[in-house]
């Protein structure tokens, strides 16, 4: 028989165990009560996720397979679903091209996922101009959403913004501070990280690829330099909670790269200091962060603010600045308890279209 869950999350992978982590958003589980996940692979822990899953995946081909397998093994579940959310991009390829071949009706749905780079945005844009209107977009910044929603438009895009595990990233009791922390794995100016050590600075390089052992082969000599990878999250906090500050050099890319880690900074009460980038310049603003931004990644200009937050790091009224922006960060970018996110994408959902909202709840209220 099939599951008659309103709300179907369609993820390629999760994890059975969440404690000793911080939680991630649009995770899998937990679930709300309208909803269900179908899951493509279940692992104990991250590392054997990294292991068994993110290092043999494949290429696109494979991909597409398993998620066509999923979808087809859960098509029954899927057909009575009223919204359906993609956590991976090849889930949403297969159901829109079953609803192009006839395959898969998408009468009274919502199908959506949530996509982080521009290009991405683009192609997808593209895909889903002559697409049945139940395909949609969430974006999690405003300038990807202006340009999506123009293009696509306004009633096929939401703005969807990112949110951590506040709860996790607390600020931390009286921590000796050591290295500032330069965290993440792509799209960082590795090139700043030399100048800013001659200057006098020591720096924690932190991230889970491993090719940094090689960029970085000369400054490992460095005792004011540190090279971390594939840290556990529990080493991570340790580190984070170290630093005087959170460098985020961005270069310029197609996704709010450092946006995830800023948050974690700012719920922290790290103080960040960044280049303007998108999502970052949008998060700034609207926490009225007191750390003002870069123009450039010119490192002459990365050490002398360094040095300026390092002067006013115990100053009270720079550390009251620091909560307030942690306070309203906190109001729109926490994650929230017991699969309350989905529950609120739900009924957002229902909200903005009428047919889902009473084919979800209509047939809920009607007598047996």
């Amino acid at each position: 028989m099939a599951d008659s869950s309103q709300l179907v999350v369609l993820a390629p992978h999760a994890l059975y165990d969440y404690s000793g982590r911080p939680r991630r958003f649009l995770d899998a589980v937990p679930m709300s009560s309208h909803g269900r996940a179908l899951v493509g692979s279940w692992f104990q822990n991250d590392e054997q996720l990294e292991c068994d899953y993110s290092r043999k995946q494949g290429g696109a081909l494979r991909r597409f397979s398993a998620a066509f397998r999923l979808v087809w093994k859960n098509y029954a579940t899927l057909r009575q679903a009223r919204m359906i959310y993609c956590l991976n991009s090849m889930h949403y390829t297969v159901l829109l091209l079953l609803s192009r071949c006839g395959l898969f009706s998408t009468e009274g749905k919502i199908i959506r996922r949530v996509a982080y780079h521009d290009t991405a945005l683009q192609r997808l844009v593209s895909s889903l101009q002559n697409a049945s209107p139940a395909f949609q977009l969430d974006c999690i910044t405003s300038e990807q959403y202006a340009t999506t929603a123009q293009q696509l438009g306004a009633h096929r895009v939401i703005l969807r913004p990112w949110k951590i595990d506040t709860g996790w990233f607390q600020p931390p009791d009286d921590v000796p501070k050591t290295r500032i922390l330069l965290p993440g794995n792509i799209s960082r100016d590795e090139s700043i990280v030399a100048p800013l050590l001659h200057g006098g600075l020591s720096i924690t390089r932190i991230a889970r690829v491993d090719y940094l052992q090689a960029r970085f082969s000369d400054e490992i000599a460095n005792p004011r330099f540190e090279l971390v990878v594939n840290a556990s999250h529990r080493e991570y906090l340790e580190h984070l909670h170290a630093a005087p500050m959170v460098l985020l050099p961005i270069v310029p890319c197609d996704n709010p790269a450092g946006l995830t880690a800023a948050m974690e900074a700012i719920s922290a009460g790290v103080p960040v200091l960044a280049n303007h980038s998108m999502g970052l310049t949008e998060l700034f603003s609207e926490c009225h962060y007191p750390v003002p931004m870069l123009h450039n990644l010119d490192p002459d200009a990365w050490a002398r603010e360094c040095h300026q937050i390092e002067d006013q790091r115990d100053s009270p009224d720079f550390l009251a600045a620091l909560e307030n922006s942690r306070q309203l960060l906190l109001k729109r970018h926490s994650i929230l308890p017991a699969g309350e996110d989905w529950e609120q994408i739900f009924a957002e959902a229902c909200a903005a279209d009428s047919t889902v909202c009473e084919a979800a709840f209509g047939a809920a209220s009607s007598p047996a």
